[in-house]
C-alpha cells in the first residue's frame, strides 16, 4: 500500500489483504456491460439495478448485490466512456495499491452506501457513491495525471476531484441533518483513507508558508 498512508491504516488494511480480488477493473467493466445487455435485450429498467431499502426489507434481497451501473445505462456511447473510465481508474489504483487495499476500499464504499441508504431509507445507486470515492482517491493520488474527456478535452485529475469535492461540500452545507449524515456515510471510505494525508499536507503547507514569511521578514532587517 502507498507509504504516504499512516502506519495504522496500512497495518489494518494489511490484515484484510486476504480479501483482495485481482484484476477488478475488467470484472467490473464486464458486469456493467452485462447490465447494459440485460436492459437492452431483456427490457430491465434502471430501477431494477438500484438499491431500495424498502424493497429489500420486503424480500428483494438481491438488490444488496448492485451492478456497477449509473443512470446513463441506456446510452451505448455513454456506456463506452463509462467503461473506459471505470477500467482506467480502477486499474490505475490497483497498480498503485495492489488488489488487497483496493478491494477493501471498494468493499468499504459498498457497505457505507448500504448503511447510508438504510439509515435514511433513501433509494440509491450504490456504485455512484463507490465511484465518487474512487474518483476522489484517484484525484488525490494522481493530481497531475491528465484525463481526456470524450477523448478531446485534457483535464488534470486534481481539477475533477476538486470540482467533485466542491459540489459535495455545497450539498453538505445546505443539506438537512439527515442529509449531512448521508453524505458523511457515503464518503466514509475516502475520509478514512485520506484524511490523515490531507491534514498532513495542509500542516506542511502551513509550515512552509510560515517559514517563508519569517525568512522574508528577516531578510529585510
Amino acid at each position: 500500500m502507498d507509504p504516504r498512508f499512516p502506519k495504522w491504516l496500512r497495518t489494518l488494511v494489511g490484515k484484510l489483504d486476504f480479501l483482495g480480488i485481482p484484476n477488478l477493473a475488467p470484472l467490473l467493466c464486464a458486469m456493467a456491460i452485462l447490465a447494459f445487455v440485460a436492459k437492452a435485450m431483456g427490457g430491465a429498467s434502471i430501477e431494477r439495478f438500484l438499491f431500495d431499502p424498502y424493497l429489500v426489507l420486503q424480500g428483494e434481497w438481491w438488490r444488496l448485490f448492485g451492478f456497477p451501473v449509473s443512470d446513463g445505462l441506456d446510452n451505448p456511447l455513454y456506456l463506452i466512456f463509462y467503461v473506459l473510465y471505470l477500467y482506467f481508474v480502477i486499474n490505475t489504483l490497483e497498480g498503485q495499491w495492489g488488489p488487497g487495499p483496493l478491494t477493501v476500499f471498494l468493499l468499504l464504499g459498498y457497505l457505507s452506501a448500504l448503511a447510508a441508504s438504510f439509515i435514511t431509507m433513501q433509494p440509491i445507486s450504490i456504485w455512484f457513491y463507490i465511484l465518487e470515492n474512487v474518483s476522489l482517491a484517484f484525484g488525490t493520488l494522481f493530481p497531475d495525471l491528465e484525463l481526456y474527456l470524450y477523448f478531446i478535452l485534457p483535464v488534470k485529475a486534481k481539477w475533477l476531484a476538486m470540482l467533485a469535492g466542491a459540489l459535495i461540500l455545497f450539498k453538505f452545507v445546505f443539506a438537512s441533518l439527515m442529509g449531512k449524515l448521508f453524505i458523511a456515510l457515503t464518503l466514509f471510505p475516502y475520509l478514512l483513507f485520506f484524511s490523515p494525508m490531507l491534514i498532513g499536507a495542509i500542516k506542511s503547507k502551513y509550515r512552509v508558508n510560515k517559514n517563508r514569511k519569517k525568512f522574508d521578514s528577516d531578510m529585510w532587517r
